[in-house]
């Protein structure tokens, strides 16, 4: 027991040190250099050179403000990382809304997600289903919603139902990319927050907001990798093991095909229905 609560106190702190310390310590510098240099001479290394050698020969004079300082530094970092996260959570959920502050202005605007892809069936010729176009107010949830309705017309299921269960049939290899994938968007998530924090030092000191700029851009093009590899596994795992689940459930489908009455009997024990 001593070793695995060892084991599991090295991990946290390893990932404290990587996705909280570290750039946390980065964003404090950062913010140093931001209030030290501030809009009147955005790059003035000289400046900024003498500060720091001053604030030096001050820790050479007295140690213990050296002692404090890096305290405080490390508590900023470490404040500055729960802030971080809690802006990249937030975040998550504005791009994962359901629902457009506009109402149906913007889905009706020829530039519009949804008014491009009604425009690309009908050059193609096709009929687009409904449930398939766009309705969200971003791509990334849009590309979640995607999967619930995909399951839905597939199987006749609810995703949101069938995945916790489906989950604990998985064995540790079917798991593990699916896992691995989720840890990537978290990350991202993460970095989106790190990158609405640096809007903080670029209210005195512009070049943090380029900073800002490059951080949330990285951090969307990773989350829509991440969203859509994400997406495609959980699709995959409930289209290979749908089936073991409907039998353990005691649910079990008949033919190649999922019938409409099975999909809704399954969805049924799932969601507790009880007897009609």
């Amino acid at each position: 027991m001593i070793g695995i609560i060892t084991e599991f106190g090295k991990r946290v702190s390893t990932r404290w040190v990587t996705a909280i310390l570290l750039p946390g310590s980065l964003w404090v510098i950062v913010f140093g250099i931001a209030v030290v240099l501030g809009h009147g001479s955005p790059f003035d290394l000289a400046r900024l050179v003498a500060e720091t050698e001053a604030l030096g020969d001050e820790f050479v004079r007295h140690p213990g403000r050296a002692v404090v300082a890096v305290g405080l530094a490390v508590a900023g970092a470490g404040v500055a990382g729960t802030v971080a996260t809690g802006l990249g959570r937030l975040a998550q959920r504005w791009f994962l809304r359901r629902r457009f502050l506009t109402g149906g202005l913007i889905t009706r605007s020829r530039w519009s997600r949804r008014s491009r892809a009604l425009a690309a069936a009908r050059r193609a010729g096709v009929d687009p289903v409904a449930a398939y176009l766009p309705q969200r107010p971003t791509w990334l949830g849009d590309r979640v919603r995607l999967v619930e309705a995909r399951v839905r017309a597939q199987y006749h299921v609810d995703a949101r139902l069938v995945w916790p269960r489906l989950w604990l049939l998985l064995d540790e290899d079917t798991r593990r990319p699916i896992s691995d994938a989720h840890a990537r968007y978290a990350d991202a998530v993460s970095l989106m927050g790190w990158g609405l924090l640096y809007l903080v030092p670029g209210v005195v000191w512009w070049p943090a907001l380029l900073i800002s700029a490059t951080v949330v851009v990285t951090a969307w093009t990773r989350l829509r990798v991440t969203v859509a590899e994400l997406a495609e596994l959980i699709e995959s795992a409930i289209d290979l093991r749908l089936r073991d689940l409907a039998e353990a459930i005691g649910t079990p489908f008949g033919g190649n095909e999922v019938k409409p009455v099975e999909g809704r009997a399954l969805d049924d024990r799932l969601g507790k229905a009880g007897p009609a």
